[in-house]
């Protein structure tokens, strides 16, 4: 037999020991011989959002969770092609919950061959096996979100805001439209729409790297620029959404309960995230001296594809006169439709 020494046999001998360390996992899992299907553990599962129990509903961002009655290594955990993971690490796995009745979790470990044999160990290579096991988790389904009118168009100011369902309502991005026009009539649905995205789960953040006013330092023509869906043209129409702040228990909010948070930025829209909603606002006009002759707009929220809240709104405005003599400029409605 020949054995090498020197310098040459040392670099061999690390070369080698570096090839094994950097043997995967998963490669030693699969050497192991397949466990017998009679001592196989079954894999459970619980699951978690925001660090909160909580049953796992579809199109929330939750983490998986695989537990076992006895001691395993290796675990790995994974999903289908097509689900949206975000994170992962041996048995816990963070993903969006996608829309349908159940998830196919596969697991995959290295256990004792024999559990209940106290000589039976799963880092013994000569009495340990590996096992995988598929279990399909029952999803909840999502409740759509609601809409809320607060204001109806008194003199030409509309809001409203659309909140999830407490307990499993959808958080799927909203979608926030505006068409207006300068005449007293509904704007038609091929009008052009500006429209806005605004994201309710937390991993839909964006760190933008160009740094805009802070909107509470933001002079109107900043906010006009950088935040508002709409502000001037023809129809001279401001309107801008704000994330909703606090939320009530239950699936019908109450208007007490409804509080706007931050201005959300048309021009950076994943920004700040939503996750309790969104507040709509629409007003005619920014100061006295000017009002058009006719306004109109149509707000739309959309959500999983479908219309969850809509104001509609057409009127004139003009200079009315006061007792004292005076006049000043108001709007009026003529034709308004919620929902």
């Amino acid at each position: 037999m020949i054995v090498a020494t020197g310098p040459r046999a040392v670099s061999v001998l690390g070369v080698a020991l570096a090839a094994a360390l950097l043997v995967p996992a998963s490669s030693w899992a699969s050497a192991a011989d397949p466990c017998p299907l009679a001592t196989t553990l079954t894999p459970t599962y619980k699951y978690a959002e925001l660090e909160q129990k909580a049953p796992l509903v579809a199109t929330h961002e939750m983490t998986v969770i695989a537990e076992f009655t006895d001691r395993v290594r290796n675990l790995a955990v994974s999903v289908p092609d097509g689900v949206h993971v975000l994170g992962k690490s041996g048995g816990r796995l963070k993903l969006i919950v996608p829309v349908s009745a159940s998830l196919a979790v596969t697991a995959t470990w290295i256990q004792a061959r024999d559990p209940s044999d106290p000589n039976s160990d799963p880092f013994d290579p000569a009495t340990n096996c590996t096992a995988t096991v598929t279990t399909a988790l029952p999803i909840t389904a999502t409740r759509p979100s609601t809409a809320v009118y607060l204001l109806k168009a008194s003199d030409g100011y509309a809001a409203f805001a659309v909140t999830q369902d407490h307990n499993r309502g959808d958080v799927s991005p909203l979608e926030v439209s505006i068409r207006v026009s300068a005449k007293a009539r509904f704007p038609s649905q091929g009008a052009k729409a500006r429209t806005m995205a605004v994201a309710m789960r937390p991993s839909e953040r964006v760190r933008y790297k160009r740094h805009i006013p802070h909107e509470e330092f933001a002079t109107t023509p900043m906010r006009c620029r950088f935040y508002y869906l709409t502000c001037g043209g023809p129809a001279f129409v401001q309107s801008w959404a704000t994330e909703l702040r606090w939320r009530s228990a239950g699936r019908w909010t109450k208007k007490s309960a409804l509080h706007g948070g931050g201005l959300l930025s048309y021009l950076q829209p994943f920004r700040i995230v939503a996750p309790y909603g969104v507040m709509v606002n629409a007003i005619v006009g920014t100061t006295r001296n000017y009002l058009p002759p006719a306004f109109a707009f149509d707000i739309q929220v959309h959500q999983s594809g479908q219309l969850v809240g809509r104001a509609r709104v057409a009127g004139h405005c003009g200079k009315e006169p006061t007792r004292f003599g005076e006049s000043f400029y108001r709007c009026h409605p003529v034709r308004r439709k919620f929902g």
